[in-house]
């Protein structure tokens, strides 16, 4: 991730921004949407919030800790996945 799309993702999210990701959390039953484990749920963004996606929980996934840094690190393509 470039330094300045990091800088975007570390600014503090809106209470509403944080409202949606935990909707996203609870619809999938704080379950990685990839391997199924409930450890260290985090939302993540399908289509990427600082390029324009929405903040809506339709745009939300579920993945664990180790599983959303994979998506981040290119290891696995949610939209292949």
């Amino acid at each position: 991730m470039r330094a300045k799309n990091k800088e975007a993702c570390m600014k503090k999210r809106s209470y509403e921004h944080t409202k949606i990701q935990r909707q996203g959390k609870e619809r999938d039953q704080y379950t990685c949407q990839i391997c199924g484990s409930n450890e260290r749920s985090e939302g993540h963004h399908i289509f990427d919030y600082v390029y324009g996606g929405a903040a809506d929980k339709e745009n939300i996934v579920t993945l664990c800790h180790d599983c959303h840094n994979k998506v981040h690190k290119g290891l696995i393509d949610l939209l292949k996945f």
